[in-house]
């Protein structure tokens, strides 16, 4: 009996048995990349009365979807019922490679922010305001567009292209 307990203490003397390690799951990676949004002017300036506050865009990474979200504000001394802004996709070059818009109809009083999705963590989550997606454009197929596959970047006018505001008939 001896014999066999020393056979024992020295066949797992140096052996501690540690569970095995578990399989650490590898992160989903985002199915969107963002790409840089970009005035098309140096100063920005808002023209039209409308000023863009904030942007971001991001395409999908299998070119079947892109999304551009803005915020911005009436600076006009006008109610504005009707922005429509134009968005250009551009490839690394700066060749264009397609357009999007945003059709945005509305009471825009004068000074107030018309806030957007701040970034595409926040679009995708889902969690904000749910007027949110109303200053966004999505462009969604079944089939990859090339130009969405190499976009580098979304530009945009600095004036929307048709503005209406609200006329008081006296």
């Amino acid at each position: 009996m001896r014999r066999a307990l020393a056979v024992l203490t020295l066949c797992c003397l140096g052996a501690t048995a540690s569970p095995s390690p578990s399989p650490k799951p590898t992160a989903t990676p985002n199915p969107y990349r963002q790409i840089e949004f970009a005035s098309m002017t140096l100063g920005g300036r808002p023209s039209g009365g409308i000023d863009i506050t904030r942007g971001w865009a991001a395409v999908k990474r299998d070119g079947k979807a892109a999304v551009v979200c803005v915020s911005f504000k009436n600076v006009a001394a006008v109610t504005a019922t009707h922005v429509l802004f134009d968005f250009s996709l551009a490839g690394r070059s700066g060749a264009q490679l397609g357009r999007l818009e945003l059709d945005r109809r509305g009471t825009f009083s004068p000074g107030v922010d018309i806030e957007g999705w701040h970034n595409l963590s926040d679009w995708q989550s889902g969690m904000g305001h749910r007027g949110y997606n109303d200053n966004c454009t999505v462009f969604e197929r079944g089939v990859a567009a090339a130009p969405l596959l190499s976009a580098h970047y979304v530009t945009y006018e600095d004036r929307p292209r048709r503005l209406f505001r609200r006329h008081h008939l006296a």
